[in-house]
């Protein structure tokens, strides 16, 4: 199919997934093995990303799914969480992200009452949403990793990648984390190159973004448009001053849903690389910011506080904390007074 061309696989609205791919593939080109999204146990590259994505939209589209379909997505991985949300919206589907210490019952409430018909999950959360399943609508599960009675992300993508530059992926995706990045790559660009989306230019989407649902949030409870989703990655990228070769790091449990899919889409367009710390103490997000080399970090305002007056010292000087409430000007002072860190309020 040529480029551009609309069908199962390709994503011809202007979206948000339709410009972190371009740029993705503009990343890839420049940057080489450049880590984009990085877990513990995984990363994967930008040209992965570009080249797994529409694969696994196509898979999708193969196994019944359909626009205005509704996915619930219980997902603790930065890497999996950024291509569930991204294939789902190049097959034209809503995802619908569930939080991540809901128990069972609630998990199948939520299912329900976002009429979510199919789920992507994987990870240590996997065996609770598959179980939450037997109580709700869903029929099809798809999992990263082999799980009973799901459809394993290999195998969608597999489905999905008919030739070009995604066909080699099918077999890879498995363990898509361990060949899709050059390990120890994590930024490395000078800092300035490029300006990828949202760098610049007005808040507002572009007037032909599609105002139909892109993103089904439960706290709080509203459907995001491909418009909204434009708006919300214009606004943090003026608030996060994020741009190429940058470090990102944050507590998967640290942000709300739809601000980590922010952010995740600001570092695929932007050239930056987002890790994940699944833990939820100060300790590993700390040890994080130094194997990185990091430069900016996301923070909840009682981690500011811990890690300002209780943490020292820090292992890398000049990063900016980007701190998911409101950031109380005395600790704001203190912290840049003892470590040189930089808070700013992401709300």
């Amino acid at each position: 199919m040529p480029e551009g061309e609309a069908g199962p696989g390709t994503v011809a609205e202007p979206t948000v997934t339709r410009a972190v791919l371009a740029s993705a593939r503009e990343h890839a080109a420049r940057f080489g093995g450049r880590a984009a999204l990085v877990d513990p146990d995984r990363r994967i590259g930008f040209g992965a990303f570009a080249a797994l994505v529409p694969a696994a939209a196509a898979g999708l589209h193969r196994h019944g799914v359909r626009p205005g379909d509704v996915a619930a997505v219980q997902v603790a991985g930065v890497g999996e969480l950024a291509l569930a949300v991204h294939a789902l919206c190049a097959a034209g589907a809503v995802p619908a992200p569930l939080p991540l210490d809901a128990t069972v019952g609630e998990l199948a409430r939520m299912m329900t009452e976002c009429g979510a018909r199919f789920l992507v999950t994987g990870g240590e959360v996997a065996g609770a949403a598959l179980a939450a399943t037997e109580r709700s609508y869903v029929r099809q599960a798809f999992a990263f990793g082999e799980y009973p009675g799901a459809t394993s992300f290999a195998r969608l993508v597999g489905a999905g990648a008919a030739g070009g530059t995604a066909s080699g992926w099918g077999e890879q995706a498995a363990g898509w984390g361990e060949t899709a990045a050059t390990r120890g790559e994590t930024g490395g660009g000078s800092g300035r190159e490029g300006a990828g989306v949202g760098s610049a230019g007005p808040s507002d989407p572009p007037p032909e973004a599609p105002r139909d649902p892109a993103l089904r949030l439960f706290e709080p409870p509203v459907d995001l448009t491909h418009a909204d989703r434009f708006t919300a990655l214009h606004r943090l990228a003026a608030v996060t001053g994020v741009h190429s070769g940058d470090v990102l790091v944050c507590g998967v449990r640290d942000c709300r849903p739809d601000v980590l899919i922010g952010l995740s889409d600001l570092c695929l367009a932007h050239g930056a690389t987002l890790v994940g710390v699944p833990e939820p103490e100060v300790a590993p997000l700390l040890h994080a910011v130094g194997a990185h080399r990091a430069t900016a970090a996301v923070v909840t305002p009682e981690k500011l506080r811990s890690l300002t007056f209780d943490h020292t010292p820090v292992p890398v000087p000049d990063v900016r904390l980007l701190v998911t409430g409101d950031v109380d000007p005395d600790v704001a002072r203190a912290c840049r007074h003892r470590h040189g860190w930089s808070p700013v309020s992401l709300t």
